[in-house]
């Protein structure tokens, strides 16, 4: 398992490709973890990376990807899970 690449911890996404990023090392992260079972991020920097994410979306709401493993794009915040 490594850290997350997407933003330092405890930074906040500023751009839309920061926030870019960190959705796609999320969704590798999962799917890393339902497959071979080794997520290259551990249970902290996986749940941190989500509320930063989650951060970004309610300042930009208009920014928010469908791919965005929060759900607010399909209406309601989804919960994901690992």
């Amino acid at each position: 398992m490594t850290n997350n690449p997407a933003a330092p911890a405890g930074r906040a996404l500023i751009t839309r490709d920061e926030y870019a990023d960190a959705i796609g090392a999320v969704i590798r992260a999962g799917a890393a973890s339902y497959g071979s079972g080794d997520s290259p991020l551990d249970d902290a920097s996986f749940d941190l990376l989500v509320s930063l994410i989650q951060a970004y979306e309610e300042r930009y709401p208009e920014h928010t990807d469908p791919a965005s493993p929060t759900g607010r794009a399909a209406g309601g915040a989804a919960s994901l899970s690992r």
